[in-house]
């Protein structure tokens, strides 16, 4: 996501714990408030994560499964 061009961008990392159906919630509640208490266009999103795992990534769809 790029940097909002007259506004605010805001990233938010997780942790684990967080499961995902709750992630997309709670930025939307987040960037509601903030547009709400700032008066400004405010944007909050999911920090990007990437697998930082090889052997993950080279793992086939079945193998993956299997785990």
């Amino acid at each position: 996501p790029q940097m909002a061009e007259h506004g605010l961008q805001v990233v938010v990392k997780f942790p684990q714990e967080i499961p995902a159906d709750t992630q997309g919630p709670v930025l939307m509640c987040m960037e509601l408030l903030l547009r709400t208490l700032t008066k400004q266009d405010v944007r909050v999103v999911k920090d990007p994560m990437g697998d930082d795992s090889k052997l993950r990534r080279l793992m086939t769809i079945k193998m993956r499964e299997n785990l």
